[in-house]
Formats: C-alpha cells, sequence, structure tokens
C-alpha cells in the first residue's frame, strides 16, 4: 500500500490543482470547457489509436474481459435499482444512481496505469477501454430510458439512440481505429507516429486537471443515504466482481491489477452531461461523480494494493 498511495495521491492532487485553478486564477468557465472538448474529442483518443495501434494484443483476453465486464454491469446495475427502490428513490434520481455504479472514469485509470506499470499498463489499460466502453454505453442508454418514463424514447427509435450514444463517443472511434490498425497490421507513417506521440502525452495531464476543475464540490450537501450507496458500488461492489471475475478465470497477476484498478474507478464525468440529456437526477449525478472522485485516493490505494498482494504481483 505504500507502493501505491504516492502514486494516487499525486494523481489526485493534479486534479484538486485543476479544481484551484478553476476557482482562483483561472476562473473562466468558457476556459475549461476548452480543454475538456480538447481532451475528450482529440487528445485522449489519439493516445488510444497510438497505444492500440503498437499494441501487442493478446486476443485471448478478450473473451474473458467482456464476460466479466458484462455480468458485472448487469449485477451492479441491479443493486444500484434494489439500493434505489429501499430508498424511495424516484426514476430520475435512480438514474443517476446507477451510472454512479455503472460508469468509469477511464483517464484516471489510465493515469494510474501508466504510472505503476508504464507502457505494458498503457497498452492493458486501452484494450481494458476498448472492451468496456461498448456494454456500458449500451447499459446506460438502456436503463436510463426505462428509468426516466418523460424522457423514454419509443421503442423503434431505442436503437438509433444507443447507436448515436456509440458512434458520437470520441474514445470509441478511437478504439476502432487503433484496433483495425492493429488487426490490419498498418503501420502509423514515421511522421504522424511522432506527431501523435506528443499530443498523446499531453492527454493525461489535461484530462487529470478538466476532471479537477468539473467536480462540484460546494453542492456536497444533503441526501447522504444516496450518495453513501453510489459510494459503496465502487468502493465495495464493483471491485469485487471484478477480482472474483479475474480470479474466475484466472487471469495473469499484471492483468488481474489492471483489470482490479478500473473495477474501482470513480463515475466519468460523461455522465453528468447524459443523465441531464436523458432526463435523471443531474444534481445527484454531480455530487456522485464529486463524492466518487475525491474519495478515489482511498478505494484505488486500497484495491490496487490488495489486488497487488493477492496476486503475488513483483512491482
Amino acid at each position: 500500500m505504500t507502493t501505491i498511495f504516492p502514486i494516487v495521491s499525486s494523481i489526485l492532487l493534479v486534479m484538486l490543482l485543476g479544481y484551484g485553478l478553476s476557482k482562483k486564477l483561472l476562473t473562466d468557465s468558457l476556459f475549461w470547457q476548452g480543454i475538456s472538448k480538447l481532451s475528450y474529442w482529440v487528445l485522449f483518443p489519439v493516445l488510444i489509436v497510438r497505444t492500440l495501434a503498437h499494441a501487442t494484443i493478446d486476443t485471448g483476453l478478450l473473451l474473458p474481459l467482456f464476460t466479466i465486464f458484462t455480468v458485472a454491469l448487469i449485477l451492479i446495475l441491479v443493486y444500484c435499482v434494489l439500493v434505489a427502490r429501499l430508498l424511495g428513490l424516484d426514476g430520475a434520481s435512480t438514474a443517476a444512481l446507477t451510472q454512479g455504479g455503472m460508469r468509469h472514469n477511464g483517464f484516471i485509470g489510465l493515469a494510474v496505469l501508466v504510472d505503476i506499470f508504464g507502457l505494458p499498463g498503457q497498452e492493458l489499460g486501452a484494450l481494458i477501454i476498448a472492451v468496456l466502453l461498448p456494454s456500458t454505453n449500451i447499459l446506460s442508454v438502456l436503463s436510463v430510458s426505462l428509468l426516466v418514463r418523460k424522457n423514454q424514447p419509443q421503442q423503434q427509435f431505442l436503437s438509433t439512440l444507443i447507436l448515436k450514444e456509440l458512434l458520437r463517443n470520441p474514445m470509441l472511434v478511437g478504439v476502432a481505429i487503433g484496433l483495425l490498425l492493429n488487426v490490419l497490421s498498418i503501420s502509423i507513417p514515421t511522421i504522424l507516429d511522432q506527431s501523435m506521440d506528443l499530443v498523446s502525452r499531453a492527454a493525461l495531464p489535461l484530462l487529470l486537471l478538466g476532471v479537477g476543475a468539473s467536480l462540484k464540490m460546494s453542492s456536497l450537501r444533503g441526501r447522504w443515504l444516496p450518495l453513501m450507496a453510489g459510494l459503496s458500488a465502487k468502493l465495495l461492489v464493483f471491485p469485487v466482481l471484478f477480482l472474483g471475475g479475474a480470479w474466475w478465470f484466472n487471469l495473469s497477476p499484471l492483468v488481474t491489477v489492471c483489470v482490479v484498478v478500473f473495477g474501482a474507478l470513480p463515475t466519468a464525468v460523461s455522465a453528468y452531461p447524459f443523465i441531464q440529456q436523458m432526463g435523471g437526477n443531474a444534481k445527484l449525478m454531480a455530487d456522485i461523480i464529486t463524492l466518487q472522485t475525491l474519495a478515489s485516493l482511498i478505494g484505488l490505494t486500497f484495491w490496487t494494493s490488495l489486488a497487488i498482494h493477492f496476486t503475488g504481483l513483483v512491482l
């Protein structure tokens, strides 16, 4: 744990720096919107494309990872709905709680894996994102559409909405391009590859600053039971499911640790505009994102250290 804590702390400090800058020095919200758009639509997809294009992909991992992630997503969805019913939450709040349980901030996950494992961690992180994102997006649209009745699309339009969510996700587009280049053994031209490398280096720092700037700490008050329910999904339930799945499929120590890291990640910031668009409880969604991100110092440190000890992985 003493090895992992400084790594996770340094990443959280970068996010807190982004939060501080957004409140005191760089207070123009348009500036941070630009940083967010640049990172989300350009920098991170370029990083994913280049990483997957150069990666040595173990195709034997694809089915186990897909099975682990899909089963875990369905179980966490059921968990969040049951807890929401026990708490008496309405459909809009239940939708926010499910997204707080299901979605993962891949930016933070990739940053953690790069800091711990270097290039192998970056490649495995990109592969995990490639497998996890489609299932997450499909189940997110289906669950929220059913929970938020007033914005529930007609049956014939539901498939169109799912397809739209998949196609407009720049990370999924980056995944598709990177995997295509890898499978077809197409080499990126040297000059373009070097340019992409330079762009990729800016991705994670700017993304972490942007995540910090998006936190809404002043709104963290009241309704603690739903917030604790969302926190339990990420501090307890999801990491256990991912660790259990990795053990069941007898994945290698390195892959197991990388999978568990993603299980303990806070909710993606993109859950907020998604819930807002779909008619869910945006205020609760913002609070869940903020609390989970702050608590990720504890969750990521504990679960990463436990996975390393459990697998006997030597750093």
